[in-house]
């Protein structure tokens, strides 16, 4: 850490940054975590998607046999 970073007392994984004042989060293990999770919800609201559109294509395969 640099002179421009104070730990925030009582709260441990964070830092002050005295130029800014930002409040900043020094814990890499919950970043990694909040990424992992991220990545995570992103493939699901993908399968998500192709999952709409399957079912709206099986839907068009539907009706196209029926009016057959």
């Amino acid at each position: 850490m640099n002179n421009y970073y104070v730990p925030v007392e009582g709260e441990p994984g964070y830092v002050k940054d005295v130029r800014s004042s930002a409040l900043l989060n020094t814990d890499l293990g919950a970043l990694q975590e909040y990424k992992q999770k991220k990545k995570h919800s992103k493939q699901i609201l993908s399968m998500q998607e192709e999952i709409n559109m399957l079912r709206a294509e099986i839907e068009q395969i539907k009706n196209h046999l029926q009016l057959s």
